[in-house]
């Protein structure tokens, strides 16, 4: 029997140190926080210290949490076990940890397990953030799912499959200030859904399938995301007194046909309206203020009651507004006047012909204005208007015939982009301009000015004259002429010149002049020559691809050896002899070539070479063979002259010894 008793104990023993060693788990540990993440683990360790007070098991295999052994740790705050397989939470487990405040159980399995019969997850008395987001979570379950949470701040359902929230789905949750309810299929919000949580102020049901927003009377809410729906009319509950604070709403990517009602929302700082549907009215409905026709969204748009001052209107707070990708063909009159505050608007990606700005008090505010993308024909700015603007965007439209001194008038203009228009620069100041030219010189404040794709066909000697230019695009204008003298002025300022696609075969530029230039872009052009470059330079990008260049000597380019950092040359007739710089630089790495496995040359008309393939003896044995055969012809020449010599002499002598015979 003892025998017996002392191999019992024996086992036991080896029992227990396989599940020590077991237990022994590579978790990294900082202070009081230890991380087993991605370990492969099949439970929750047992020998770390009973005082730790962060775990992170995510990224493991658990599939069940038991009050043993995680209830040893009764310092934990925060717990972190997402991306398991958990889909069994024992009763009572969570209780056990009276310091749990963070607690993610996300991208697990909880929906398919035993863990939502009652009670849950039970009660959470000090937990202030909870995830439960990518849990195929369903509606009905999450009310089983969550117990009391008096204390509960985050709380985050995304990514499952709800459909539908209950009136009582949050009432163990009375003092939640962030939900988010993204990447759900929720269709359906029952009335009084988040009246039990007065404190909300962050509210994401983004990536829903909501239809309409019609009484929206969430008045301590202040972030509302209602992007990536469906849907099509938005208005607040008809209460006249309702102190509504709403700043940031978000209702991107739905199908709104009108401008949303927002008159009841005078705190909004933010408001996203792209990809929508929306039209503009050409103005108030007749008979009346528009109050009568909410559902056209008219209660909203500042002229739909002239009696109302500017500064009261719902939106005179408003700093971004975003109506970009709609249907909008006009902005009325009257319409953004009331936007005092207004620093960024985007219009781009609608069918506006025609934009206006009537006066210098619009838009005092405005310092990014984008109208890029629509059919523009027109353009006109009042003189000192939008004092404060600093980036225009006016790409892809039809401008063109503009009024001469169209951006004169823009004092803080610092980036203008009108690539794809058919605007023409005027030249200098005393220069005749052509007729429907925009004059670019003066302009004190512009730094960056893209005229891509303009069809322009001469650049005027002094176009950018006491314009300081950091940036210059002038690409994608086939034939045009650069004149002498069209960069002056920009000597000392100019960072970034594109002459890209023009198809220039004679550069009258004089770059070395251009002491500040680092990126010029020379591309696709039909270029055999650049000038010579000193060391004064400190040009870093220089694009020569697709043009005509056979030699890159160093007496002109040697000045660019300390400040070049990348070239690039494909698609030139180089030829592989000749070219001792360029081999210089590839074979030491002071300079990338961009693309030097692709990089060919030729030896005469021979087939091309790749260039890093050619050695200095091959250029050497050609050297050779050209001075041999030099050589071979200069010797060949004298024989040809000495032998017309002879030739010549004789034949005067025998005509002089005929003639002595003859007398």
């Amino acid at each position: 029997m003892s025998h017996q008793i002392l191999l019992l104990l024996a086992v036991l023993t080896q029992g227990l140190a396989t599940s020590q060693q077991r237990d022994k788990v590579p978790c990294e540990m900082v202070d009081k926080e230890v991380s087993c993440q991605g370990l492969g683990l099949l439970q929750v360790p047992s020998m770390l210290p009973r005082d730790i007070e962060a775990l992170d098991l995510s990224g493991n295999q658990l599939r069940s949490i038991l009050a043993s052994p995680l209830g040893f740790y009764m310092a934990l705050r925060h717990l972190d076990l997402s991306t398991n397989e958990i889909s069994f939470i024992q009763t009572g487990v969570f209780q056990a940890l009276p310091h749990l405040e963070h607690l993610n159980l996300a991208r697990n399995r909880l929906a398919a397990g035993t863990v939502l019969s009652a009670p849950g997850l039970g009660p959470l008395p000090r937990v202030t953030s909870l995830d439960l987001s990518g849990n195929s979570l369903y509606s009905g379950l999450v009310e089983r799912l969550l117990g009391e949470a008096p204390a509960l701040l985050t709380l985050s359902l995304a990514e499952n499959s709800l459909t539908r929230l209950a009136r009582h789905t949050f009432w163990g949750t009375p003092a939640l200030e962030r939900l988010d309810l993204h990447s759900n299929v929720l269709m359906d919000i029952e009335d009084g859904a988040f009246e039990a949580l007065p404190h909300l102020a962050h509210l994401n049901l983004s990536r829903n399938s909501l239809t309409c927003i019609s009484d929206f009377s969430l008045q301590q809410l202040r972030v509302l995301d209602l992007s990536c729906n469906s849907i099509e009319a938005f208005q607040t509950a008809p209460e006249p007194w309702a102190e509504y604070q709403l700043a940031w709403l978000d209702l991107r990517e739905n199908k709104l046909l009108h401008f949303p009602d927002l008159a009841a929302l005078p705190r909004l700082i933010y408001l996203n309206v792209s990809n929508n549907l929306i039209r503009l009215p050409a103005g108030p409905p007749q008979g009346g203020e528009g109050i009568h026709a909410p559902s056209e969204g008219w209660s909203a748009l500042p002229f739909s009651n002239p009696s109302r001052n500017a500064s009261s209107h719902p939106l005179s707070q408003l700093l971004n507004l975003d109506l970009s990708y709609n249907e909008i063909e006009l902005v009325p009159e009257g319409f953004l006047e009331p936007l005092t505050s207004l620093r960024f608007l985007n219009l781009s990606r609608n069918c506006l012909r025609g934009f206006a700005v009537p006066g210098a008090a619009f838009l005092p505010c405005l310092v990014h204005l984008d109208v890029s993308h629509n059919a523009l024909a027109t353009l006109a700015l009042a003189s000192r208007a939008l004092g404060s603007l600093r980036t225009l965007l006016l790409q892809d439209n039809a401008l063109q015939d503009l009024p001469p001194y169209t951006f004169a008038g823009l004092a803080s203009l610092q980036r203008l982009n009108l690539q794809g228009n058919r605007v023409r620069p005027c030249g200098g100041p005393g220069e005749p301009g052509a007729l429907g030219c925009v004059a670019f010189s003066g302009l004190s404040s512009l730094r960056v000015l893209n005229l891509v794709d303009n069809e322009m066909e001469r650049l005027r000697a002094g176009a950018f004259l006491h314009t300081p230019l950091t940036e210059l695009d002038l690409s994608a204008n086939p034939g045009l002429d650069v004149v002498t003298g069209a960069l002056a002025g920009l000597e000392a300022s100019l960072e970034v010149l594109a002459l890209q696609g023009n198809g220039l075969a004679v550069l009258q530029v004089d770059l070395p002049c251009f002491s500040c230039l680092k990126r010029l872009n020379l591309a696709e052009n039909r270029l055999s020559r650049l000038p010579a470059w000193t060391q004064a330079v400190s040009l870093e990008v220089l694009d020569l691809r697709n043009n005509s260049f056979s030699l890159l000597p160093g007496s002109a380019m040697g000045g660019l050896e300390t400040s070049l950092r990348r070239l690039y040359l494909q698609g030139n007739p180089l030829s592989c002899c000749g070219n001792g710089w360029l081999a210089a630089q590839l074979h030491q790495g002071r300079v990338d070539v961009d693309g030097t496995q692709d990089l060919t040359c030729r030896f005469g008309s021979q087939e091309e070479v790749a260039l890093s393939h050619v050695r200095p003896e091959d250029c050497e044995k050609g050297g050779l063979k050209n001075v041999n055969l030099i050589i071979i012809l200069t010797f060949a020449l004298v024989l040809a002259i000495l032998l017309t010599t002879l030739a010549t002499c004789c034949c005067v002598r025998r005509q002089k010894f005929g003639q002595q015979y003859k007398a």
